[in-house]
């Protein structure tokens, strides 16, 4: 869907009136997608999200911020024999950590979009995880409007700097992640 918007690339025009950071929501069904390589074959996933907070700024993308939180419990894999290991005490755990989290710390502006750097939060591990984020607008919008977009956000992270180190002798240690949402502006 969004390869036929129009992407707002870098967001470089100027826009006024958007002096500080809007609400928007996410649209129903939001998932963020995983890969992963298991025995070096390429396999994936996806974890629903449970809540998310998004204030975002245009003019001054420093000043937005995200949080997301994750259903673990709800996370599967491609290969449905994989989901108890992955939810299991030596991967993600879920029984004692149910939701995973994720808080920006700081976005900054780039020429295809914005990174947003923030902190991780996986079975009661905190760590720094950067994402590159691409917004789109639907085809048929004006350039200034912002009300409904798509937007991507890729990134991956390190299952031993969270204590996910279940399974490595298969599964290995770089996690792939994809977000593709729409969005909506709050009032």
């Amino acid at each position: 869907m969004h390869r036929r918007g129009f992407f707002l690339g870098a967001l470089l025009w100027p826009l006024a009136g958007w002096a500080a950071p809007r609400p928007y929501r996410l649209g129903p069904g939001s998932t963020v997608a995983f890969t992963y390589r298991l025995s070096g074959i390429a396999s994936g996933g996806q974890i629903p999200i449970r809540d998310a907070d998004l204030q975002l700024d245009f003019a001054t993308v420093g000043n937005s911020r995200v949080t997301v939180t994750m259903d673990a419990t709800g996370a599967r894999t491609t290969l449905p024999l994989a989901d108890t290991a992955m939810k299991g005490p030596s991967v993600l755990d879920t029984a004692r950590f149910p939701t995973i989290t994720y808080a920006s710390t700081a976005m900054r502006r780039t020429e295809t979009g914005a990174e947003v750097l923030g902190d991780l939060r996986v079975r009661d591990v905190t760590a720094p995880v950067a994402l590159t984020a691409r917004f789109f607008r639907k085809p048929d919008r004006a350039p200034q409007d912002l009300a409904e977009l798509v937007i991507e956000l890729t990134g991956g992270l390190s299952r031993a700097a969270f204590g996910a180190t279940g399974f490595a002798d298969l599964v290995d240690d770089r996690i792939d992640l994809r977000i593709l949402a729409e969005i909506t502006r709050q009032g």
